[in-house]
């Protein structure tokens, strides 16, 4: 970085906050928080070394944290989208995928949406930080950490609609049932999330329509070792489901 970004207390240094493969596992996708970049690296499939690619550039500001793929087809890479979720900027980004016969993989933004209904967060006595970001069907996910829109300690897992082109409409805000949600997951049925709230430090479950997508009662929860501090690090960091479902695409076969 040639200097500090938008949110100097953040953005001083390039900060890759998460590494995930493509669908394919040719390319190495690193949201860089710290220089509002996608970076894009090529795998070598013999040696594993990388090559690096041309980055996507995200918002200035918007601190880009996690992503995750959606495809219309299973089967391929056609119509494939890369989400991320953006902490600073409390958003979503959509990037349509690019695969040429020759190159890298290049990503074009599509739209950015807040994670708030409104568009704007909610006051708060602590910065309010988007967090984290999954897909089941054609519905994506994403996790507010302190916004507490549901009464103090309760903060929000905002649902969207993803149409058959990619694009992200807003759905609802529901009640995560955790302070601090750093982490989410689906269960391989898609019937139920897991949300471990960091500060709350507990998991709770709660119940997922398979069809329209929309997150409904709180079926469970559970307290965790020692809660967190208010605004600390400390607390839950992660909770996933066994064997939870993945995605294996293959590239479209060239036209000869």
């Amino acid at each position: 970085m040639s200097g500090k970004g938008p949110v100097p207390s953040r953005q001083d240094a390039p900060h890759p906050h998460s590494t995930i493969t493509d669908p394919t596992g040719q390319y190495l996708i690193v949201p860089d928080l710290g220089a509002d970049l996608i970076r894009i690296f090529s795998i070598n499939a013999t040696t594993g070394k990388l090559t690096t690619c041309a980055p996507a550039k995200a918002g200035a500001g918007d601190g880009p944290r996690h992503g995750v793929w959606w495809s219309p087809n299973d089967a391929t890479v056609a119509g494939l989208m890369l989400y991320t979720v953006n902490e600073l900027g409390n958003s979503v980004t959509g990037w349509q995928v690019s695969y040429p016969h020759s190159g890298c993989l290049s990503l074009t933004k599509t739209q950015t949406l807040s994670t708030y209904e409104s568009g704007a967060p909610p006051s708060s006595t602590l910065p309010v930080k988007a967090a984290e970001v999954h897909v089941r069907g054609n519905f994506l996910y994403a996790a507010n950490r302190n916004d507490q829109t549901f009464g103090s300690e309760q903060d929000s897992l905002v649902t969207y609609n993803i149409s058959s082109t990619g694009v992200l409409d807003f759905v609802e805000a529901t009640n995560a049932h955790a302070w601090y949600p750093r982490t989410f997951s689906v269960n391989q049925a898609g019937d139920m999330i897991a949300v471990g709230g960091q500060t709350s430090s507990n998991v709770a479950i709660i119940a997922r329509n398979t069809v329209t997508g929309r997150l409904g009662s709180l079926l469970a929860s559970i307290d965790v070792a020692t809660p967190g501090t208010d605004g600390g690090e400390d607390g839950l960091s992660a909770v996933v489901w066994n064997m939870s479902s993945t995605m294996n695409l293959r590239l479209p076969v060239p036209a000869s």
